[in-house]
Order: C-alpha cells, then structure tokens, then sequence
C-alpha cells in the first residue's frame, strides 16, 4: 500500500510543468522584445537583430513602425569583419580600451548553463549604454563592440596596453611591434609640432 502520495500528483506536477515552461516563454518573449527595441534606438543593423532576439524581418519591420522609427535609421549592409576602421586612429584605440575596460564588470555570473545569444545580446546592450553615458559623443558603433568582445576573447589578436608615453590604457595589435600613443597624447603632439611649425615659418620670415 502506498502512502503519502495521491493519484492525483503525477498530474497537477506536469500541470505545474507546464505552466513553468509557459512563464518561461513568456519571460523570453517579454526579454527579446525589449532587447529588440534597445537595439533598433541603437540604429543597429536587422541581421544582427535577428541573430540575438530570433525575432523575423516582418516582426522587426512591424516593431519599427510602432516605435516610429524609420527605416532609414538603421545600418545597412552586412556587419562588420574588421576593427581596422576602429583602430586605425589613436581615438579609436582608446575609446577600444576604454569600453573593453567595462567588460570585466558586466560578466556573466558562473554558471553550469551555457549563455545563449539573447543572454550576449543583453549584457552586450548593458555595456554599450554604460559607455554611451559616460561618453556620449563615441563614434563606437554596437556592432564594432560585438566585434571587439569576440576578438579579445579570442585572444590571438588584440591586447590591452599602456599609451608608450602617458601610460593610460590603450587597445594594441599583438602583431604590431611599434607601442601606439592614446589619443590625448597624440593630440598633445599634434599640437607641438604645428606650434613648431609656425615658429619655424616665423623664424624664416623674419
């Protein structure tokens, strides 16, 4: 004879079950919608959209015009590949370091389950608007920020490093031998050498 158990409890678990999964989907659904609006304010491209959130063309297409968002304001084309238009300047590799800076602050707490790509998208749009408030007026795009994670994760790549002059932080190519400047210190220099220039050219006139 079996005591403690009614016949009844096999079913009101799988009910419970259920009704688990159902918040779950919901949960997700409520998580990707929000992560979708973030995403298309941040102008970022609707392949990339699709990729974190699973949402359709047609969906994303339908959630633009409810939030009143034109077409126009989105990114076209394909993602980016490359950082080379990021890092080409002493800007660019600053304002790298600087938002790789932030990375370590918003990492996934340990856990058995792997991160799906909604969870990335989330933590990645976290980071961004934190930059974004610190430095508003950035020219990093999300998508190079994407980039930039995956590349420093890989680690074959890019390194964090210290300006050869100031010491501040600063995005290097491991490949590249030559220790880059920041931007302030670039600027600095900049502006030597055009203050040396004019009292050259005063000089020669005189």
């Amino acid at each position: 004879m079996f005591r403690g158990r009614r016949m009844d409890e096999p079913s009101n678990w799988n009910e419970a079950m259920d009704a688990h999964r159902n918040d779950d989907s919901v949960t997700r659904e409520i998580r990707c919608f929000e992560l979708a609006r973030r995403l298309i304010f941040h102008e970022v491209r609707t392949q990339t959209i699709r990729k974190l959130t699973g949402f359709s063309r047609n969906r994303l297409a339908t959630l633009r015009r409810r939030l009143k968002v034109s077409d126009d304001a989105r990114r076209h084309g394909p993602p980016p590949r490359s950082l080379d238009v990021l890092l080409r300047t002493a800007r660019g590799r600053t304002e790298a370091a600087a938002v790789a800076a932030l990375f370590p602050i918003f990492k996934h707490p340990v856990s058995i389950q792997r991160t799906s790509a909604l969870d990335d998208g989330e933590q990645t749009c976290d980071i961004y608007d934190a930059y974004l408030a610190y430095y508003p007026q950035s020219n990093v795009r999300f998508e190079e920020l994407m980039l930039l994670r995956r590349t420093l994760a890989k680690g074959d790549l890019l390194e964090l490093g210290l300006c050869r002059i100031c010491k501040g932080l600063i995005m290097n190519i491991r490949i590249d031998r030559c220790r880059p400047i920041c931007a302030h210190c670039n600027s600095l220099r900049e502006s030597e050498q055009d203050s040396a220039f004019l009292d050259e050219k005063t000089t020669s006139l005189s």
